[in-house]
């Protein structure tokens, strides 16, 4: 049971100081910094502070124990990313077909939300792909597709506060779409294409939806794996700092722009043991996920899509849709 035995102790030094989320991205792991912090957390819940291990990953700052124990920190200005993950992982624990983690406390440190959970056993997918075999990446492909078709059918009462507002977020995103990718360094030539691109897209995109729970984060930084026999198959899901309520389509994309963009067969396991009919694999769908893929509130294709060279061989928003979405039926 969650729980939040005392009061922060409001001594400040127990953080460091930093400069905006910029400099915190750069000393976020950097465990000496934040052993102050860390230690109050373990002495607060009698946690070990035994074998303390930074992760690398992320965006808030992790910590490991001995004990095989996660204390998750969240700086002030990520405070709602907290009301994500606690909510999420009390919904998704026991409910889908993989193991999440267990929450095991949850409190404050002089101004710092922060979680406590029990570490999954696996290592990222995102360490195993290049390794695995043809068939584990189709076996993989189409577990996720279980995995999220089990967490989209997932009651959302009681998260109303992780609803994005689908409409409003939409129109929002659609204006600023051509500015964020000119700022994460998409080509010229297709930034241009953006206006028309969407505005031909517009009457295909969902609108006032039945928001389903969106985690946003099947990436394989994000699920794990482990090693039966001889084969590598998806057993975890971690963070869910980013969950939200919204169309289901939304959460289709990091499947498919880190591990199946360019692969029809990748792209068939995923969408079919998902749950998608023959007939609705389509260009309009096509269109659809590849306007979705540049309106997500993190895109950034070029960190995204893993397909080498993609950006010197397209010359239109319409080549690279087909390029990376070359759907064919189940």
């Amino acid at each position: 049971m969650p729980s939040d035995p005392s009061a922060p102790s409001g001594d400040s030094s127990l953080f460091p100081s930093f400069d905006g989320p910029g400099e915190l991205d750069r000393i976020r792991a950097d465990l000496p910094a934040f052993r102050p912090a860390i230690l109050a957390v373990c002495r607060r819940h009698g946690l070990s502070t035994g074998g303390l291990a930074a992760f690398a990953r992320g965006t808030n700052v992790v910590v490991s124990n001995d004990a095989e124990q996660i204390i998750k920190l969240f700086p002030p200005f990520l405070r709602h990313q907290v009301e994500a993950e606690r909510l999420s992982l009390a919904r998704f624990h026991g409910e889908v077909p993989v193991a999440t983690p267990e929450l095991l406390h949850e409190a404050e440190l002089d101004g710092w939300p922060y979680l406590v959970m029990a570490r999954l056993p696996g290592r990222p997918l995102e360490d195993a792909w290049p390794a695995m075999s043809g068939p584990e990446r189709i076996d993989a492909l189409a577990r996720i597709g279980e995995i999220m078709s089990a967490a989209h059918a997932l009651p959302t009462e009681g998260l109303e506060s992780l609803d994005l507002g689908w409409d409003t977020f939409l129109e929002r995103q659609i204006a600023g779409c051509a500015a964020r990718h000119r700022r994460m360094g998409l080509p010229a030539h297709l930034v241009s294409q953006i206006p028309s691109y969407l505005e031909s897209a517009r009457p295909l995109l969902p609108r006032s939806v039945v928001p389903v729970v969106l985690t946003g984060e099947y990436t394989p930084e994000n699920l794990l794996v482990t090693r039966t026999g001889e084969r590598w198959s998806v057993s975890g899901m971690i963070d869910f700092a980013d969950a939200c309520l919204g169309p289901r389509e939304y959460d289709l994309l990091g499947p498919y722009l880190f591990l199946a963009a360019g692969s029809a067969e990748l792209q068939r396991a995923f969408l079919c043991s998902y749950g998608y009919r023959i007939t609705e694999l389509t260009p309009a769908l096509r269109r659809t996920l590849m306007a979705l893929a540049l309106l997500h509130r993190y895109s950034n294709l070029r960190f995204q899509l893993r397909m080498d060279g993609w950006e010197s061989q397209v010359s239109s928003l319409e080549e690279l849709e087909q390029t990376i979405w070359p759907l064919s039926t189940c």
